[in-house]
């Protein structure tokens, strides 16, 4: 049947969850898992006052102006305790220091001779000083439950001397390319599979190629049978023509699905839809790239950041206003670009370029649409060309 996208998501959603969760060690593999606790910060952080430049602690409630004697130094990493009024400790970048009374004369207003320093002016408390805790509180969350690992976290984990996290396991998607016309190409060749599989695999999910299907009910329906039977969600790109050559879906319905969403009520994802196999969910998707990637970005993006426990809405929203006008004859997904708050509508291609060219999309329809609009910006999109493929 025709489906709206909105009844469609609430359906196959309701057949997603997110994975157990099991412990990892802290490393390049914890790249995209997704957290399945709340980290905390097992003290304050930093935990003493650090010099955020170079210069000479000193002690705010010193006779100032005045000279202070050098009375110590203190490098990267080194800590000092308490500065006594009338001391000065020259202090590097990086040097941290217990006292709350503590400043920081940076080193261009320092005027140092003969082991001494002059000080011209009353220094603030703390000035030019890192807070301690100014990061984070003992028992802060700081990262939380549903937080996808990037180079930044897993810094951040490092930072709070983690060795190992606990995260969702890696949902298995199965990718199943449908045509006769590329059961030659070998399942790593036909960038059906790479296009859709990118957007799961930037999502956290572990990709399997389930190859190439003829065009045949019964070759699709027993592909299906086995993908369903290794993993979480299914998806099948190609055999999706109109009327007597709509393959997939003769293929999905004689699995007896408890649901089925024949055609998405979006232009050029219209042939896109998706059903519930077995409590599982499958995603029907066409064969052009574009189109299959409108499909993926509207239809799998949100049910593998679910099953991968991810937080929210694998989009930002942005608003911005459209470079000119456009006329939608129906409910329609443009692609644009952003640049200093325009959104500048992207060329479709014959050859699917066009959406790489893109930072996110508008969903407007039927009728005009012009002015400011809103633009949803894939997560998942600028990660297309960095994801290795998996394989089965």
């Amino acid at each position: 049947m025709a489906a709206g996208l909105e009844e469609a998501l609430r359906v196959l959603l309701g057949a997603v969850s997110p994975g157990r969760g099991e412990h990892a060690e802290v490393g390049w593999g914890l790249l995209g898992r997704v957290l399945a606790e709340d980290v905390r910060a097992p003290s304050d952080l930093p935990p003493d006052h650090v010099c955020a430049r170079d210069g000479y602690l000193v002690s705010s409630d010193g006779e100032w102006p005045g000279a202070a004697r050098v009375a110590g130094a203190c490098g990267p990493g080194e800590r000092v305790g308490s500065i006594a009024p009338g001391e000065a400790i020259e202090a590097y970048s990086g040097c941290a220091v217990a006292d709350d009374r503590a400043a920081l004369l940076p080193a261009e207003e320092a005027v140092a001779r003969g082991g001494r320093v002059e000080v011209g002016r009353r220094p603030r408390p703390l000035e030019n000083l890192v807070p301690r805790g100014s990061s984070a509180r003992a028992g802060e969350v700081v990262l939380g439950e549903g937080t996808q690992i990037t180079p930044v976290e897993l810094e951040v984990l490092g930072i709070l001397g983690r060795g190992f996290a606990r995260v969702h396991a890696r949902p298995r998607v199965s990718v199943i390319s449908v045509g006769s016309e590329i059961s030659l190409e070998g399942p790593g060749r036909t960038t059906r599979y790479l296009t859709v599989g990118a957007v799961a695999a930037a999502l956290g999910a572990e990709v399997l190629n389930a190859g190439v299907v003829e065009d045949s009910p019964s070759a699709i329906a027993s592909a299906l049978r086995e993908e369903l039977g290794r993993s979480d969600i299914v998806v099948t790109v190609g055999g999706t023509g109109p009327s007597s050559r709509d393959v997939t879906y003769v293929a999905v319905e004689s699995l007896g699905p408890s649901a089925i969403f024949r055609g998405l009520d979006v232009a050029d994802a219209a042939r896109s839809g998706g059903a519930v196999v077995g409590g599982r969910p499958v995603v029907v998707l066409p064969g052009p790239r574009v189109p299959a990637l409108n499909g993926a970005t509207l239809l799998l993006a949100p049910l593998v950041a679910r099953a991968a426990g991810l937080r929210g809405d694998p989009h930002s929203l942005v608003r911005a206003r459209l470079a000119r006008p456009l006329h939608l004859p129906r409910r329609g997904m443009v692609w644009v670009r952003l640049r200093g708050g325009i959104a500048e509508p992207v060329q479709p291609d014959y050859y699917g370029i066009s959406p790489s060219r893109a930072d996110g999309y508008v969903l407007g329809g039927p009728g005009d649409l012009a002015g400011e609009v809103e633009v949803r910006v894939p997560s998942f999109l600028r990660r297309f060309t960095s994801v290795s493929p998996g394989s089965s």
